[in-house]
């Protein structure tokens, strides 16, 4: 398992980048590579976009250095004795340099896109968990569960982490027992401090295992004007704000359904970093001090989005 409280600064901030097409996405990260940025997060786009494992690979294969992530591959969309090969395919290209993100994604649209029943989410994902990972460690896995039967031996080892992405409490707790570290999107600091935290230690107590690290996604606005930030900041939050799963979260961090509705200013506060190079490197290092044990940096378009993100890929490179 990972664990960051050790690490330098520079291995504790990491960069989130959004969908783009392959093309731009590889561009992009081999950018990063030469920046000083230790690591890179790719959330998991529609899957009619681009496989995310299979670009990741091919700026696996571009870069040096640069450590990947992705955030997330859902767990509905392909087997796992599938995805194991496709992390060890990867591992070949770039030996060391893979963080393994899955999750349960949106059940409703995998019902959409597969036109099935999806099983439940959390006991579906921890099965997943129990095949995926002696795939990886082990080489071989022999399985006959609920919901996955599979034997079968891959003839390669790895150390890949296996990160799980939660919000609730339910899920913390699981990926306090499996995971090697734990992706909450878009979620408050003081609600990761204060409710996922405590939920992480008892399942990794119940478990027998340290707790994983949390790798928090800070939204940050390199801007010092409030309002062109807090504007910015509310056209990127309010999608998640129709999505079920991120209100509960939202209200469980203490906000009302009209802040919610509104992606209102107190909310924004309590989510979003903005400022100058000065200020927001400051605030990173705050988050950190506070307890949370990895951050990954959101770009959050004012002006010029490909300028705000090279700024900020230098920040954190430097830091």
């Amino acid at each position: 398992m990972e664990q960051k409280k050790t690490a330098s600064l520079g291995e504790r901030i990491g960069m989130t980048i959004f969908a783009m097409t392959p093309t731009s996405l590889v561009s992009t990260l081999t950018e990063l590579d030469e920046t000083g940025v230790d690591h890179v997060w790719v959330p998991f786009g529609p899957p009619w976009s681009a496989d995310l494992v299979t670009v990741l690979s091919a700026a696996a294969a571009r870069t040096s250095r640069l450590k990947l992530g992705t955030a997330i591959v859902p767990v509905y969309s392909r087997h796992p004795v599938l995805l194991a090969l496709q992390a060890l395919s990867f591992e070949h290209l770039a030996p060391g340099r893979l963080r393994l993100g899955v999750g349960v994604g949106s059940p409703e649209l995998a019902k959409i896109i597969y036109g099935e029943e999806m099983e439940p989410a959390l006991s579906y994902l921890r099965e997943y968990v129990q095949v995926l990972r002696p795939l990886l460690t082990e080489g071989s896995v022999k399985h006959k569960g609920k919901f996955f039967t599979a034997e079968v031996s891959l003839h390669a080892t790895t150390q890949i982490p296996i990160y799980v992405a939660a919000l609730g409490p339910s899920a913390f707790r699981l990926a306090g027992e499996i995971a090697d570290g734990v992706l909450p999107y878009m979620s408050p600091a003081h609600y990761l401090l204060e409710k996922a935290l405590p939920a992480l230690q008892e399942g990794a107590s119940a478990a027998g295992r340290p707790r994983p690290p949390v790798i928090a996604h800070v939204p940050v606005a390199l801007t010092k004007d409030r309002t062109a930030a807090l504007e910015a900041g509310r056209k990127a939050v309010k999608i998640y704000t129709t999505y079920p799963v991120y209100r509960n979260m939202f209200f469980a961090a203490g906000f009302s359904e009209v802040e919610v509705d509104a992606v209102a200013d107190t909310l924004l506060e309590r989510l979003l970093i903005f400022g100058d190079e000065d200020t927001v490197g400051k605030r990173l290092q705050e988050l950190l001090a506070q307890g949370l044990d990895e951050l990954t940096v959101g770009p959050v378009a004012v002006v010029d989005a490909a300028e705000e993100r090279q700024r900020l890929a230098r920040l954190i490179g430097q830091l």
